[in-house]
């Protein structure tokens, strides 16, 4: 795995603040004019080297890469490529590395920033830390034996993360919900370019007061960096404090920093930031209590940190991060010059810095979903801007105007924001093989929310009301939206640290987009975010634009990747989300999503929709999206989430697989062709698309051995297949290591009918003959064996008579009951009673079924089977008049629960809309919206947090 080298000297350290490399092969001489792309300079940088080089040589060295920037400037463009080759080392960037069509090569000449063999050079925003550490004896409240130290550091703003041997220390935090919120702040329209409309009176809060207990003291250290963080099921808000009061209750008040805090309170869909909702505090000294946590004193110019288990801080290497943008790529004219042709090869960019958005004094960060940023106080239905108010948070490498830009075989770690965006007039960028790991928040992100067409003009206003094209981010004649962009075989680890909301691998509007063998591994939110606008611009008759569909995002390829543990904070999400129209309404250029391997959880779960965490989950609008052989197990919610919701259509799901039938597809020209073992069975075809998923075979070395043993590579899932037939493996071991494929309980290993062998570095392995469950084992060279894999090989024919297992609980309702398959020449019996085949299980229960043979072999399988609350109350589709009653069942649902009758895909309900009723537990009947359309019924506990829906439909239609 890439990792961020310790510097053991801080010493040599401090000798190496700024690096870069240059020099020309040869010193100076020019290659082979007639052979093309050959190498026709070197250039060597080292942190041992000098600005000062004339030439850059191997044997002189340039220290920085600015330094060896400005010399490629002056070399010709038209001999081959030019090399610039990187020692080992810590590069501290002085300032943002910039790089326009004067930094560019040509078709003739790539220029190649690439590590020198062996080397993982880092190219780091931050500064070196080298303060003298000492216990922190004002820091006395400590149990357990954990000491706090404390050093000097000089600095002019608050700092959100340190770096301490590779790994990001964490700020304080408690959560409380506040007493109440306190005065209010009004905007009038016009009085900055940040105010387009005016506010309400009494609709903005100045602060909110907490508890005495809560510990937040009104005299605590640098108030002005505390953050307050509330959260919806898909996004968080963050507000500053400008100032804390004592009230006379005793109490502590918080007075919030404007305009910003105004801002953040002005979002809809329950995504603005709440000032009575449990709020996160984060940032106050007096809470400094665990390992890995630190505090900056910005008033007394200290910086204290408890040290981890095992940790040496003086004599750790800590890492201050500094620059907000480590790598700008950009030309001068959008559509006109660009910078073009440069290569990043085995660079590891890392330790951006991001003190949260800035207005006027003012701090925090707000958004209605995925890594972008409010910046305007606007309408609150954000689709009626055309997104205008919003863009996308910074990065730490940003590319726009450019192409033919690659990122190779390196990696983006540890920033303050998103790890690399590729926003505007991009085409033909790479990035591959890159080790993309602990992001503050999103790894990859493509593109812009502004994109959904190019180069408005008035005809794309919404109303007289409404932002125009004087509001858009991109001038006519400078925008186009990125196209031929890949993504491929990434490793994604742990991204979006300070901003949940986020996904890994997020892109816009794009054209021929290839996103290919990545793996997205733990994960806050979604997987990954492909496609923008909803359906609220797919030019229908209900659309903000009719007659006007947007058509920038469509041909683009999502294929092979894998996606595990996501939603470890937020929800209403899949493993792979999609919003939009993805391709032409004949299907061509339509888009592909097919080969995917997504495991919600490597824990099993149930889908009882109790948190909407979905396989695939297109959301409003998707469509003309072709999702084939496609593997997706442990969602809570649905497999695919096809419901008719919000003018999504046209997705086709064929050959899938998965361990649950929960799925819904009544969206129009929505079809579903899925396999489904409760036990994660595949037959051969599935077991392939899991197998070859995420990494392909060069790159799997970024990947730890506790994310990815051995066996899993080569017995990559549970598989059915016949005996005697070869099993394809990724054959990624030793020649001299040996796979086996054996009975349970193995420990001599011996070829026969039951067990067979192959070389570890052999692509497959050969099926005992004998039928039986075989795992396999690792023999390696050394003569150590390893345990059973985790998944079994089936081979032969099922021989159990019915379609069930042992163990099992059921999710069943009467409109989706358990039906029991009896094999020709089997019985059964359930509970002692006989049944036929076809029989049916609606009800809760604990069962046994005894399945015996032709041959009187019986087999016992234990199972139980439950029914939702959701499912419970309402039992059959039912049809009724707007605001008609409907009779629940009474004794279901408890009285701290809530009942409402809406849309399917909605996970934040709002009684004063139209489409939305609500009853409380214990009621016997809920009314019916005003509004005609399909509902269901979801049930939510105290707290808002999702319980169970509904199988059952209620149609409202006028008579």
């Amino acid at each position: 795995m890439r990792r961020i080298k310790t510097i053991l000297s801080l010493v040599l350290a401090a000798l190496i603040l700024s690096t870069v490399l240059v020099s020309f092969s040869g010193c100076g001489e020019e290659a082979d004019p007639n052979a093309p792309h050959e190498v026709a300079y070197t250039v060597y940088v080292s942190p041992d080297g000098s600005d000062d080089s004339k030439d850059g040589s191997k044997e002189a060295p340039f220290r920085t890469l600015e330094r060896a920037k400005e010399y490629v400037q002056k070399l010709k463009k038209n001999k081959g490529d030019i090399i610039v080759e990187i020692a080992d080392g810590f590069y501290e960037l002085e300032d943002t590395l910039v790089f326009n069509e004067d930094d560019s090569g040509t078709e003739k000449c790539t220029i190649i920033y690439r590590a020198a063999e062996g080397a993982e050079p880092i190219i780091s925003g931050g500064t070196l830390f080298d303060g003298e550490w000492q216990v922190a004896e004002d820091v006395d409240w400590l149990e357990d034996g954990l000491v706090a130290y404390k050093a000097p550091l000089e600095r002019d703003d608050k700092l959100r993360a340190i770096y301490v041997n590779g790994v990001r220390a964490a700020m304080t935090e408690r959560s409380a919900t506040p007493l109440k919120a306190i005065g209010f702040y009004s905007i009038t329209a016009g009085q900055a370019d940040w105010a387009w409309i005016s506010s309400g009176e009494t609709t903005i809060r100045t602060g909110n007061v907490f508890d005495d207990t809560f510990g937040l003291s009104a005299d605590t250290r640098n108030p002005q960096n505390i953050e307050l963080e509330t959260s919806s099921r898909w996004v968080t808000s963050t507000v500053c404090a400008e100032s804390l009061q004592l009230t006379e209750e005793g109490d502590t008040r918080v007075n919030f920093q404007m305009p910003y805090a105004a801002i953040a309170q002005n979002l809809g869909w329950d995504t603005n930031y709440n000032p009575t909702a449990l709020n996160s505090v984060v940032n106050v000294f007096e809470w400094l209590e665990s390992e890995g946590q630190f505090y900056f004193d910005q008033a007394g110019s200290m910086l204290y940190y408890i040290p981890r288990e095992g940790e040496d801080i003086t004599k750790a290497e800590v890492v201050v991060p500094r620059l907000e943008k480590l790598i700008e790529i950009s030309g001068s004219e959008p559509l006109k010059k660009y910078a073009q042709y440069i290569t990043f090869e085995g660079l590891t960019f890392a330790h951006s810095d991001w003190n949260l958005y800035e207005l006027e004094g003012s701090h925090g960060n707000a958004t209605t979903q995925n890594c972008t940023i409010y910046t305007k106080y606007s309408d609150i239905y954000w689709h009626r801007d055309l997104y205008r108010a919003f863009d996308v948070a910074p990065a730490a490498i940003h590319v726009t105007t450019a192409h033919d830009i690659d990122f190779i075989d390196g990696g983006i770690e540890l920033t303050g924001y998103l790890g690399i965006h590729l926003e505007n007039d991009v085409y033909d960028c790479s990035i591959i093989g890159n080790y993309i790991a602990h992001t503050g928040g999103g790894g990859i992100t493509v593109g812009h929310l502004q994109h959904m067409y190019e180069n408005d003009t008035e005809e794309q206003r919404v109303s007289e009301t409404s932002a125009g094209p004087d509001k858009e981010k991109f001038a006519y004649g400078t925008e186009a939206v990125p196209k031929n962009i890949t993504i491929k075989n990434n490793y994604l680890l742990e991204n979006c640290y300070f901003f949940p909301g986020n996904s890994p691998i997020t892109t816009f509007f794009t054209y021929n987009l290839t996103v290919e063998h990545n793996f997205v591994y733990k994960c806050s939110y979604s997987g990954m975010s492909i496609g923008w606008g909803w359906c609220n611009f797919d030019g229908t008759e209900g659309s903000e634009l009719p007659g006007q569909p947007t058509t920038t995002s469509r041909f683009n390829h999502v294929n092979y990747n894998r996606v595990e543990e996501i939603c470890s904070i937020l929800q209403d999400a899949g493993g792979i989300y999609t919003l939009g129209q993805q391709g032409n309404e004949d299907w061509s250029e339509s888009t592909e999503m097919s080969y995917n391997y997504i495991n919600c959880f490597r824990t099993p779960t149930r889908a009882d929709g109790s948190r909407m965490v979905n396989g695939f989950h297109p959301d409003e609008g998707s469509a003309y999206i072709l999702f084939d052989h496609n593997v997706v197990t442990n969602t809570i919610r649905n497999v695919y989430e096809l419901n008719d919701w919000m003018r999504k259509h046209d997705c086709i799901v064929t050959n899938g697989y998965s361990n649950t039938d929960r799925s819904e597809t009544t969206a129009p020209n929505c079809t579903l062709e899925q396999y489904v073992n409760a036990d994660y069975i595949w037959p051969v075809d599935g077991y392939n698309v899991v197998l070859y998923s995420g990494l392909e075979d060069e790159y799997v070395h970024m990947v730890s051995k506790d994310v990815m043993p051995d066996d899993y590579y080569e017995l990559a899932a549970n598989v059915s297949i016949t005996c005697g037939k070869e099993l394809n493996r990724r054959g990624l071991l030793d020649a001299d290591d040996v796979v086996w494929l054996a009975p349970e309980g193995t420990t001599e290993f011996v070829e026969g009918s039951n067990m067979t062998k192959a070389a570890g570095n052999e692509k497959t392995i050969v099926v005992p003959d004998d039928p039986g469950e075989y795992k396999l084992y690792i023999v390696y060279a050394d003569g150590t064996v390893s345990g059973p894999g985790e998944f079994t090989v089936y081979a032969g024919e099922n021989t159990s008579g019915v379609n069930l297992s042992d163990g099992i609980d059921y999710t069943v309702s009467k409109l989706k009951p358990l039906e029991i398959e009896i094999k020709d020449g089997f019985t059964a019996t359930l509970n002692g009673e006989e049944i036929e085949s076809g029989y049916t299980i609606d009800e809760i229960g604990e069962w046994e079924l005894i399945c015996t043979s032709e041959d009187g072999e019986e087999e016992t399988l234990n199972f139980t089977t439950d029914v939702l609350i959701a499912n419970q109350l309402l039992t059959d589709n039912v049809t009724v008049a707007p605001e008609g009653e409907i009779s629940l069942t009474e004794g279901v649902a408890e009285s701290g629960m809530v009942i409402w009758l809406a849309p399917s895909g909605l996970s934040a309900f709002d009684e004063t809309d139209p489409t939305q009723s609500m009853a409380y537990g214990g009621s016997a009947t809920i009314k019916a919206p005003v509004e005609e359309g399909v509902y269901i019924l979801t049930v939510v506990d105290a707290d808002g947090d999702i319980l169970s829906q509904s199988d059952a439909r209620v149609t409202v239609a006028a008579e």
